[in-house]
């Protein structure tokens, strides 16, 4: 953890980013993984780095810094706030457009882009483009996000944490909800207005249903990582008006 006087250089950071830095001084592991703020989330991963079994040790490198595996003060993307990782090196099979009455991206965009970095598994979790000033440890160990599933998969009981569906093929998204997609309801009745889902609590942006839509990936207020809570089961019912027939490989 940076010494808390090391934050009057963050000073001048965008709101958010200032506080996501701020988050990192206070030692609050004993809530992770399941806390409201990043620091107490899976999205910590300097608890998993610094706190490694034999099995785990050196999986993934502990920069000291929760914020740094995603986002950079300095030397990082323009593209994205701060942006510290490398793009996902996938070029994805999206899905069907004779399935889908809204207009798709041919490739993600926005900050699904972002998501995939880690959840596509082309990129290792410690891969940075910046790391921090005082880190003198050796480089990324370039681990994918699967490594996680050597342990943490459902019915291994040295797991603990199931890990299983947090990461997709990394070429083909068929199989996962549509994202890089503009929410259009006019061209498919079965979906509530944009005025409605987001007055409910989720997001669109430039117009377009993204990961981040339905996840917020700072916090764990409501597991997994969603805007609002999955009451009732009801969450889908947001954006649709009856409950979608198809199940996709991370859960809805």
């Amino acid at each position: 953890m940076p010494d808390p006087g090391s934050l009057l250089k963050y000073i001048h950071f965008p709101s958010a980013a200032f506080f996501c830095c701020l988050l990192s001084v206070y030692p609050v592991k004993a809530q992770w993984p399941t806390g409201n703020t990043v620091d107490a989330t899976f999205h910590n991963l300097t608890v998993p780095a610094s706190n490694q079994s034999s099995d785990m040790r050196g999986l993934i490198r502990d920069y000291g810094e929760v914020c740094v595996y995603c986002h950079a003060p300095h030397g990082g993307r323009v593209d994205r706030p701060l942006w510290n990782r490398p793009n996902p090196r996938g070029s994805y099979r999206m899905f069907d457009p004779g399935e889908l009455d809204m207009l798709a991206d041919a490739q993600p965009t926005g900050n699904s882009v972002s998501c995939l970095s880690c959840h596509d598994g082309t990129v290792g979790l410690d891969e940075i483009l910046n790391p921090p000033n005082g880190y003198t440890g050796e480089g990324p160990a370039a681990n994918p996000i699967e490594a996680c599933g050597l342990c943490h998969s459902g019915g291994n009981p040295r797991g603990g944490l199931d890990f299983e569906g947090v990461w997709f093929k990394p070429e083909d998204l068929r199989d996962q909800h549509p994202i890089s997609i503009l929410y259009a309801p006019g061209r498919d009745l079965g979906f509530n207005s944009a005025a409605e889902i987001q007055a409910a609590g989720l997001k669109l942006f430039d117009g377009k249903v993204q990961c981040m839509t339905c996840h917020e990936p700072h916090s764990q207020r409501f597991r997994p990582f969603l805007r609002i809570p999955n009451t009732g089961q009801n969450f889908c019912m947001v954006c649709h008006r009856n409950q979608p027939g198809e199940e996709t490989a991370h859960g809805w």
